[in-house]
């Protein structure tokens, strides 16, 4: 039989027991609470950080968008000046589009939280401005490349007008060139008891060469006064001068040639004889052969040579 005191000790084991039941009870469900608590918030630090993610490349986005549009807006604005320059109108869809793209640009630059949809909208016009100002670039590069080789041949013509221009005034001249016949040059002295001159053929005895010429017919040549430079070359290949004034140089075949002596002649297309004219030296001669050549308008119209013994 059991006693009063083993039935209170039976009770209070059942006590202890279920007051481990319930604490370890309740044990659990903190643990529950708290791991559901950990759960939810690791899950709703994730969805934050994929949203910080987003909107992280959604403005990565945007400012690359934004970048790359005012990089193109610019490259318009280059293009189509050059293009203007060349003469070619802006087409009007290439105005549309970049007045699009510059309208987004505005927007997105004052909206900070852009949408998906608007930048895929910024960067699909991007692409189709892109693709036609890369086409506008290679017309104007066509378009240049043609004005070059349109410039070349201009050029070319030019020089070829130039050169031909050139050799029609060469032939005209020539044309127009006068030709001196019957040459006489006669090489002068003073008789000391006539006073009266006569030639000689001693170097010793000259006093005055006289030369007169006629001048043929040429119906090309332009009338008027004409200038004959007479050029007097001794036997050492020098041109004869006297001191002063009298001599000078003339151009011949693009250089400059000296003369002994020049005059004018009137000339009326008609075959004519020139005067004589005389030079008279101011030293002594030495023997030897002399020639006399004749120039008018830069060619030479004749020539004749002296010995003198």
């Amino acid at each position: 039989m059991e006693t009063p005191s083993t039935n209170q000790a039976d009770q209070k084991n059942r006590n202890s027991k279920a007051l481990l039941y319930t604490i370890i009870g309740i044990l659990l469900a903190l643990n529950a609470g708290l791991f559901y608590m950990w759960q939810k918030g690791g899950n709703e630090k994730e969805s934050v950080e994929k949203k910080l993610e987003i909107t992280s490349n959604n403005l990565k986005e945007k400012t690359v968008a934004l970048e790359e549009a005012e990089f193109l807006l610019e490259k318009f604005r280059r293009d189509s000046a050059a293009l203007v320059n060349n003469n070619k109108e802006l087409n009007t869809e290439l105005l549309s589009k970049k007045n699009e793209i510059a309208a987004l640009v505005t927007k997105l630059r004052n909206n900070k939280n852009a949408s998906d949809a608007e930048i895929s909208e910024l960067k699909l016009k991007i692409g189709e401005l892109s693709a036609q100002l890369d086409r506008l670039q290679k017309e104007n590069e066509e378009l240049k490349e043609v004005n070059n080789q349109l410039n070349k041949e201009k050029e070319a013509v030019q020089e070829e007008n130039k050169q031909l221009t050139a050799e029609k005034k060469k032939y005209k001249n020539i044309a127009q060139r006068l030709q001196a016949g019957n040459i006489r040059v006669e090489a002068l002295k003073k008789r000391w008891i006539t006073g009266k001159e006569a030639t000689t053929s001693k170097a010793k005895e000259v006093e005055a060469f006289r030369t007169s010429f006629t001048l043929a017919e040429n119906n090309v040549a332009e009338p008027g006064d004409k200038v004959i430079y007479v050029k007097v070359t001794g036997p050492e290949g020098v041109t004869l001068t006297n001191p002063g004034n009298e001599g000078g140089t003339f151009e011949f075949e693009n250089k400059e040639s000296k003369y002994t002596y020049k005059f004018s002649v009137a000339y009326d297309q008609e075959s004519k004889s020139v005067p004589a004219t005389k030079w008279r030296p101011a030293r002594d001669l030495k023997k030897g052969k002399y020639t006399i050549e004749l120039y008018c308008d830069g060619f030479k119209i004749g020539s004749e040579t002296l010995d003198l013994k």
